[in-house]
């Protein structure tokens, strides 16, 4: 275990030099905001090593890792690790592969579980017995220490099966450039608190409405970063969504909704959210979003994907998912759509073949 500043760094030293080093979390997330770091596993190829965040608070010598360019970084589903560790180290990540991701350009998924994917690759059954266990508390158990380590054990033997895989198929050029998503710095940024209302599913809604849940749903993103506690545990999406429909002016109209306990600590702020919602100009409130009208040509598109997707041997979700779709279909900015990701780098390359294959498809998309 690593467990000192020193001993970091001297790691660190050596991992630097290597051309590719296997990391992964365990982190405890139940009932505060952001998840409370308790391991860090690396793999030099085979040879593991175990850092504990608990006793070493300054972790900047992994953060200089991390952001190192020339060393790659093998994470399977990379992005929630990836955001854990530059929260904790301060560093932008740089030169990630992510064996989740990857294995969608040798296969038909790309969303295998690390148990499922080693299986598929190496022919490796994993125990997954220790998924609940605590690893915030000392000392961590040998068992707990076996399982972290098989974690990071096998991801760069991963690695070069799917790279030897895609390679065959001509599918590597698509993986390398897919991979380069990793290295942006806006993927690591928390959502900003006034735009978090969008994430939230709770049926069609007027203008005046959409703007009281924006109101709402920004006091509750910051109260909740506040006191580092679950969203839900501020206020449940179900009650929020109550809040909106009801859109009670007083704190007795509140106690109907709110427990007391709730309405007894967060009623004022609350109110003053609604009115806030409610007393904004009408050309200031949020559109809703358009209906989708488009559905048998976006399930047209989407079969044609997925049937030169199966030609190639990759996961077609890895083009676009259907929402992401029937929005660019929909969208009345054509200059924007003309951003959207489907006309950029490989999926403009594989999509250009359907293109010319239907001019349906053409028209629409506006090629």
């Amino acid at each position: 275990m690593i467990s000192t500043y020193s001993e970091l760094s001297a790691l660190m030293e050596k991992a630097s030099s290597a051309p590719a080093v296997a990391l992964d979390t365990e982190f405890v997330w139940e009932r505060t905001f952001y998840p409370a770091l308790g391991l860090i596993q690396m793999a030099i190829g085979h040879e593991c090593y175990l850092i504990d965040p608990v006793a070493i608070r300054d972790l900047s010598p992994l953060g200089d890792l991390i952001a190192n360019p020339g060393v790659c970084k093998i994470i399977h589903d990379a992005q929630q690790d990836l955001t854990i560790l530059k929260t904790a180290t301060g560093a932008f990540p740089r030169n990630i592969f992510d064996t989740r991701l990857g294995f969608g350009f040798c296969s038909n998924s790309s969303s295998l579980s690390l148990v499922a994917l080693l299986n598929e690759l190496l022919n490796i059954e994993l125990p997954k017995t220790e998924t609940r266990a605590n690893w915030l508390q000392r000392p961590l158990s040998e068992k707990m220490m076996e399982y972290a380590c098989d974690d990071v054990k096998y991801l760069t033997d991963a690695m070069m099966l799917t790279f030897e895989r895609a390679e065959r198929q001509n599918t590597a050029g698509y993986l390398r450039e897919e991979m380069q998503i990793y290295d942006s710095q806006e993927l690591y940024m928390e959502i900003p608190p006034e735009e978090y209302y969008q994430k939230i599913k709770g049926g069609r809604l007027k203008r005046h409405q959409l703007s009281v849940l924006k109101e709402l749903a920004t006091w509750r993103e910051l109260q909740a970063r506040q006191l580092n506690r679950p969203r839900g545990h501020v206020v449940h999406n179900n009650v929020l969504m109550d809040l909106v429909y009801k859109s009670p002016h007083t704190m007795q109209e509140l106690g109907a909704i709110l427990s007391s306990r709730a309405a007894s600590k967060y009623g004022t702020a609350i109110l003053e959210a609604i009115k806030k919602g409610l007393d904004t100009p009408v050309d200031d409130q949020p559109v809703p979003p358009r209906t989708m009208n488009r559905h048998n040509l976006t399930e047209f598109i989407l079969e044609q994907i997925q049937l030169k997707a199966e030609r190639i041997n990759i996961d077609p979700a890895l083009l676009c998912s259907k929402n992401e779709l029937n929005n660019l279909l929909n969208s009345k900015d054509k200059l924007e759509s003309r951003e959207h990701r489907l006309f950029k780098g490989w999926r403009a390359d594989f999509m250009r073949e359907l293109y010319a294959q239907d001019s349906r498809i053409a028209a629409v998309m506006g090629i």
